[in-house]
């Protein structure tokens, strides 16, 4: 009987196992199916609600755990081998043939074996079985759930190529996008400010990084991007940011340095002033180097050492370079013995020295208000909010006074409101801050009871030859003296420094850079 046992047992060992596939993949098809509809749930969910979807280690996860649970069942949905014979007698219909015989098999002794009907019983299961087709009595048959997967992975690759990115209008996640958006237009305003801050001081660390900057706020305008994207790109470019600041930052410490021995060196490396310190001190120089080629008086000389003196000082309070504090050094002794043409070059040195830590200077700070803008972005997109970017005016805090921004030339320090007593309480008229108690205005201001007097000037008659011109005012015809032209390159410049350094909102910036580009692009 060991023939017929061996033969039954291979042929039912094929049956058990392609049964075990057949449930095993009628499992995992249910549970694809419902998997499969939640993902694409979870990814139409992304155009009404900003949360977070990364599609393809959703994808990699739900095809691995797919995968492992189907070895898993396969393995522990397998049938008996009493239960494949009579699954396989059913059928083929073989009238409890196989069945018949596996039960004779397990039920004689192992030594002597059935005998007498059971034998026959036994080889007559044996011949029906040589001609089974595993195939024909296990099927394994494609789970009535496949037509739904395929149509939730077709549906879901179609919204990988077409929907990602696109929102409902008046949806969570459309404010979101018009965030991002927002914060896009401000990265692009940073960018071009820090292009002209770099065209402008010649500011290396600047120029490299305003591309950067401009491309990842395009990239923020695009329709198709996502929180977490933009979330990814922006610590990206934090990280970029600080790699570039510390590396300038040391590069400042080490040239600003003092050099001296003893306690001192023991100390951390003293930073230097800021930039406009440096821009003064580099002019007074060069104001000094053209006075050397000028004077050769000695007292000429001795005025010239003595503001050499004072320039050396503020340049070893403002941390200078050692360097140039040398070459001040320098001219100093060869004004004092006569050399003037010797301390002119050692002040050229100077200056130089200086101009470099002053682009350092500069690159370091257009960097960090880079930085905080990225940063800025960072987290209003983290929170969704509020629309507008930093372009957006904000009210001031009243922790933080705001002051007017400071005309060109002298400006006085005023004293602010904390320095004196309170203003008194007056109306909504005046030049005092009132105290309106409504729309309507107060009580005009008090006038001083005086009478105004007339005073009439005379003058004389004027003497000289008279010449009469015609002015053309606005409106009337004429043809321009001055043929156009781009507009040069210093008064550019100029332009874009002093838009950098004046608070005026980015949207005029964008106005006024346009304009100048229109009149630069007009000209023949």
């Amino acid at each position: 009987m060991t023939r017929e046992a061996e033969l039954l047992g291979r042929l039912l060992g094929r049956v058990q196992r392609r049964l075990a596939v057949d449930r095993a993949l009628r499992w995992v098809a249910r549970t694809a199916a419902v998997t499969a509809w939640s993902t694409l749930g979870w990814a139409l969910a992304t155009m009404a609600v900003p949360i977070r979807f990364p599609i393809r280690a959703v994808v990699a996860v739900e095809a691995a755990g797919l995968v492992a649970g189907l070895a898993l069942l396969v393995r522990l949905r397998r049938p008996g081998m009493l239960a494949a014979a009579r699954w396989t007698d059913r059928r083929l219909g073989l009238a409890d043939r196989l069945s018949t015989a596996v039960e004779l098999l397990a039920a004689a002794p192992a030594a002597a074996g059935p005998g007498g009907m059971a034998r026959l019983q036994i080889a007559d299961a044996a011949e029906v079985a040589q001609g089974i087709v595993p195939r024909a009595a296990a099927p394994v048959a494609v789970p009535k759930e496949s037509w739904m997967i395929v149509a939730c992975a077709v549906g879901l690759v179609l919204w990988a190529q077409f929907l990602q990115g696109w929102t409902i209008p008046g949806w969570p996640a459309a404010r979101t996008a018009a965030v991002i958006h927002s914060e896009g237009r401000a990265l692009v305003t940073i960018a071009r400010q820090l292009d002209a801050a770099a065209q402008t001081r010649g500011l290396p660390e600047a120029r490299r990084t305003a591309p950067q900057l401009r491309d990842l706020g395009r990239r923020f305008l695009g329709a198709r991007i996502s929180r977490e994207e933009a979330l990814g790109l922006l610590g990206e470019a934090t990280r970029r940011l600080e790699t570039a600041q510390n590396r300038i930052e040391r590069r400042i410490a080490a040239a600003g340095s003092r050099g001296t021995s003893g306690a001192r060196d023991a100390r951390a490396p003293a930073i230097p002033a800021g930039p406009e310190r440096f821009q003064q001190a580099i002019r007074e120089l060069e104001t000094l180097a053209d006075a050397l080629q000028s004077r050769s008086a000695p007292e000429a000389r001795e005025d010239l050492s003595r503001r050499l003196s004072r320039l050396s000082e503020s340049l070893d309070d403002m941390n200078a370079p050692a360097s140039s504090r040398r070459s001040l050094e320098a001219a100093r002794r060869d004004v004092e013995l006569g050399r003037l043409p010797a301390g002119a070059t050692a002040l050229g040195d100077a200056a130089a020295d200086l101009r470099s830590l002053e682009r350092m200077l500069g690159d370091a700070q257009a960097l960090g208000e880079a930085q905080r803008q990225v940063q800025t972005s960072a987290d209003r997109i983290a929170r969704g909010g509020p629309l507008g970017g930093s372009a957006a005016t904000t009210e001031p805090s009243p922790a933080e006074p705001v002051t007017a921004p400071a005309a060109a030339g002298p400006n006085p320090v005023t004293p602010g409101a904390e320095a004196g007593a309170p203003p008194p309480p007056g109306p909504n008229q005046g030049s005092l801050p009132g105290e309106g108690r409504g729309p309507a205005p107060g009580a005009p201001t008090r006038r001083p009871g005086v009478t105004p007097i007339e005073k009439h000037l005379t003058g004389r008659q004027g003497e000289g030859p008279a010449a009469a011109r015609d002015l053309l005012a606005p409106g009337r015809m004429g043809s321009p003296r001055i043929p156009a032209a781009p507009v040069p390159a210093d008064v550019a410049h100029e332009n874009d420094r002093a838009l950098g350094q004046e608070p005026i909102p980015p949207a005029y910036l964008t106005m006024i850079r346009r304009y100048f580009e229109t009149l630069g692009t007009a000209a023949p």
